[in-house]
């Protein structure tokens, strides 16, 4: 593989812990729409009352685990008595653990459980947006050496697409996303608003400070690295 996108804090934890691959840029500049998800019928209905509650998670050091342990920080909590962390696997581990009373709070990205919602399985009561932007473009050492033109090529073309893509040309993004990804058209539409591309050669130099924190919070890194060690030359940190 020459070149991914890959979640912020994804690529980050990893070139931090010694990964020879590198940041090129911003995918999406947007952040990730985190949904605080509760059981339908559940006393608990803002996100205040979740102080001491179970919190379900995919696994630990995953993107559950870490936004629960953001939540918690910006409701100025401690998270490991306040937000305990209960490990149910997948979303349909979730969903069991949910029904059964053995998690009572769950956080995924929104549009993704929002069918769960629509059903009448799950209340949202809440969103927690990352507080970066949430896709970054990350390439290989060895096509960084060899292949630098091709890969800001790659970048100014995909440009070209999203913007195509974001413009929603006779509804035809909007009903593309609901056709194939379980939306309605209200909520297609919504997820298109709120998603900005970059397809740029740029990053922010606070997207490497705040996923460096959030990731120290969860211990899956023990301290930050400077921002020069995490992206190539070709990216420049703004």
């Amino acid at each position: 593989v020459d070149v991914a996108v890959m979640l912020s804090e994804g690529a980050v934890a990893r070139i931090a812990q010694g990964s020879q691959s590198r940041v090129i840029g911003t995918y999406v500049k947007s952040p990730l729409r985190w949904g605080i998800h509760v059981k339908k019928g559940s006393p608990i209905q803002q996100p205040k009352d979740l102080k001491g509650r179970v919190f379900g998670v995919s696994r630990m050091l995953s993107g559950s685990h870490l936004m629960a342990h953001v939540f918690a920080n910006q409701q100025g909590w401690e998270p490991a008595t306040d937000a305990p962390l209960k490990i149910v696997g997948t979303l349909d581990g979730a969903r069991e653990a949910m029904a059964s009373g053995d998690i009572e709070a769950w956080l995924w990205e929104k549009f993704t459980t929002k069918h769960l919602v629509d059903t009448g399985e799950w209340d949202i009561i809440g969103e927690v947006p990352t507080p970066w932007p949430c896709f970054l473009f990350v390439a290989s050492a060895e096509a960084l050496a060899s292949k630098e033109e091709q890969l800001q090529a790659m970048v100014e073309i995909t440009k070209g697409l999203c913007d195509e893509f974001k413009a929603n040309a006779a509804d035809k993004t909007v009903q593309y996303v609901s056709e194939n990804h379980a939306l309605g058209i209200d909520d297609a539409r919504e997820w298109l608003d709120g998603t900005e591309w970059a397809c740029s050669l740029e990053v922010s130099q606070q997207t490497f400070v705040k996923t460096q924190e959030a990731l120290i919070t969860i211990g899956q890194l023990q301290e930050a690295v400077p921002h020069q060690q995490l992206h190539a030359p070709i990216c420049r940190v703004v």
